[in-house]
């Protein structure tokens, strides 16, 4: 009796810690796609990203920014909170004005949290798109 309850209780551990474990690479991946993402100028997919309070927002920064072309990305930092399913990241764009041709740098700190309500099931991002000036 204590044998078998001991195999569930070390099953049940085992598929908490690999369901962590597959949020954390999906949090990686959607991190990876969403700067992907606005380094090709695909800002409506970016977008995507964002959580529905921010979305109306996002998308007007994502409509003012197509006069910049991202050069590169780096992501500097992540920061993971596997209790609260949140996460941020200091990614750092190069990038330029189609106008002037300057290069500049900035610096992104962007914030996530990963949801788990119907088809909304995923990381999103709930800071907003940086203003590219």
């Amino acid at each position: 009796m204590i044998r078998s309850r001991l195999l569930i209780l070390l099953a049940a551990c085992l598929l908490a810690a690999c369901s962590s474990g597959m949020i954390r690479a999906e949090f990686d991946k959607s991190l990876e796609k969403y700067n992907e993402l606005v380094r090709w100028r695909e800002l409506d997919k970016a977008a995507s990203f964002a959580v529905p309070s921010i979305s109306g927002e996002f998308r007007a920064r994502a409509e003012a920014a197509k006069s910049w072309r991202v050069i590169d990305y780096q992501v500097v930092d992540v920061s993971y909170n596997e209790k609260a399913r949140e996460a941020s990241a200091t990614v750092t764009y190069k990038y330029y004005s189609l106008a002037t041709g300057l290069v500049h740098d900035m610096t992104d700190k962007q914030e996530w949290i990963y949801t788990a309500e119907g088809d909304a099931r995923g990381w999103r991002l709930k800071s907003l798109l940086p203003e590219f000036r």
